[in-house]
């Protein structure tokens, strides 16, 4: 009996030092995220942040209005019923966010100051970027105005787009990927497969984008925008244009509870403001 109790004690001890530094390393995380960002938004601990240098002008937004667009995207992805609360469903996922990963957007310069943090990686999370000084935005973009008949090439995107909308749910994915064993982006996932299944028939190219990013577009990164393409496509209603391996690729996000729609007049922001 004196060896149970000893071993529970010393379990507990173990618990409660390492909740301890857990809830230490977080505090650390807000901290900075406090001071070195102009805002920050936060989701049961996850994170989305920004500064306030101005976007490109061609955007015609402000930083602020980026930011605030994209606090509305997660929070329409975490509740998809669109009740203002996050979906029961939807519970793992967070989890996966907040463990894991952050967003942050504005100029590249600032992107890769929080990115690249100490803080950060002594937390083990990774931080998604939106650089508003090099990709589009579109405000008025609602996912409607194009069409196209296959998708053949990772360098596909609408014309007009926004790619705040790609960066959000490229997050969205890269948690799940975190999360989940079977939603592996490398050699022997099913999404890997399905994409390689699909440029090995000659139907899909990353070549292109490869060369453009000279040699640096690595298949695991191809697989997050291959799947980022098909769930663009599914979202306007065109997905019979998806060749068969596109289509395998989208009944298994939609098996493993992917959120499968946007709402482009979302309005609510889950979570709490914690610096504007």
């Amino acid at each position: 009996m004196k060896k149970i109790h000893l071993s529970f004690f010393i379990s507990l001890l173990c618990f409660s030092s390492c909740t301890d530094k857990d809830m230490e390393d977080q505090d650390k995380l807000r901290s900075f995220l406090l001071k070195e960002c102009h805002y920050v938004h936060e989701i049961d601990d996850f994170y989305i942040v920004s500064s306030n240098d101005e976007p490109h002008p061609s955007s015609q937004a402000s930083a602020k209005e980026i930011f605030e667009h994209s606090v509305r995207l997660f929070s329409n992805f975490l509740d998809q019923d669109e009740d203002g609360v996050i979906d029961t469903d939807k519970a793992n996922l967070l989890e996966g966010l907040k463990n894991n990963l952050m967003f942050v957007s504005g100029e590249s310069r600032f992107v890769d100051g929080i990115t690249d943090s100490k803080v950060l990686s002594s937390n083990d999370i990774y931080g998604i970027a939106m650089k508003t000084d090099d990709w589009p935005y579109v405000a008025s973009y609602d996912g409607s105005g194009w069409s196209l008949s296959q998708l053949e090439t990772s360098m596909w995107r609408p014309e007009n787009y926004n790619a705040l909308w790609e960066e959000v749910f490229h997050t969205i994915t890269e948690a799940y990927n975190r999360i989940d064993n079977d939603f592996s982006f490398t050699s022997g996932g099913f999404l890997r497969e399905c994409m390689d299944n699909d440029i090995n028939a000659g139907t899909y190219d990353i070549s292109e984008q490869n060369e453009e990013e000279n040699g640096d577009y690595d298949k695991v990164t191809a697989v997050n925008e291959y799947i980022h393409q098909i769930w663009l496509i599914h979202t306007t209603g065109q997905a019979t244009v998806l060749n068969e391996h596109q289509k395998k690729a989208l009944d298994f996000m939609i098996d493993k509870n992917i959120p499968m729609q946007i709402n482009p007049n979302y309005s609510l922001q889950l979570g709490t403001r914690l610096k504007e």
